[in-house]
């Protein structure tokens, strides 16, 4: 389990209650809020019904191809460890690329939901054995296999999933903000060090659109991979 303990000289440290149920809790929603979680909502059903829709051989094609690039994109930035998640129903399935980090020798965190504080524990796994169903029936590693990561220990990139992207690197996922919720921890954490992780989202390209509708607590990706190719949201922002 992550365990971040402010100010040890070990360099551990702890996920501060109060900001768990800030972020957890947020403010109360303004006219704006309620009309911005609607956009949210309807996209959400609009893009989970299409991606349900792709058929399983389409799946596994379009998931091909987004290895390819995401696995060249390991390969030329020489990263040694990444967080994954597990694909379940329609994801973009991420199977072949941690099966080949592992043959690789790559470090490979997987998340642990903790739905009673809404966070998410990291553990480094080298086996699909070593999974369990878990929360809401996703496969992800048992409670027996949890391990402490440093603030200077954080997987070089993450890999996310998603409902809907664009190309700002605008992200829309199921609505209940594990992955911002980690990300704002370990950023605050790593301020300005440069050595906050690349968070990458993995999606179809039938997953994109314009513009995600997207408030203060969401987190964008700095890079998108497809099918089609990478796309390095940060230089579209500059652009």
């Amino acid at each position: 389990m992550l365990s971040w303990l402010t100010g040890d000289k070990s360099g551990k440290l702890n996920i501060p209650t109060r900001l768990i149920l800030e972020m957890k809790r947020g403010p109360l929603m303004s006219g704006n809020d309620v009309v911005l979680a609607e956009k949210k909502q309807i996209l959400r059903r609009q893009k989970a019904v299409a991606r349900d829709q792709l058929s399983l051989d389409q799946r596994e094609h379009l998931s091909s191809r987004v290895y390819d690039h995401a696995w060249n994109f390991l390969q030329m930035n020489n990263i040694s460890s990444l967080m994954s998640y597990v694909a379940f129903r329609s994801e973009l399935d991420t199977r072949p690329l941690i099966g080949k980090a592992w043959e690789e020798g790559l470090q490979v965190y997987l998340p642990r939901v903790l739905p009673g504080n809404g966070t998410m524990a990291l553990h480094r796994v080298q086996s699909w054995d070593e999974l369990i169903p878990g929360t809401f029936g996703i496969p992800e590693p048992s409670a027996s296999e949890e391990v402490i990561l440093s603030s200077a220990s954080l997987p070089v990139v993450v890999f996310v999933p998603g409902l809907a992207f664009d190309r700002h690197g605008g992200r829309l996922g199921y609505g209940r903000g594990y992955y911002d919720r980690l990300r704002a921890v370990w950023e605050s954490i790593t301020p300005d060090s440069g050595k906050s992780p690349v968070w990458i989202g993995l999606a179809y390209s039938m997953q994109l659109v314009e513009e995600v509708p997207m408030d203060v607590h969401d987190a964008f990706m700095d890079i998108l991979i497809t099918e089609d190719g990478i796309v390095h949201c940060r230089k579209e922002n500059e652009g």
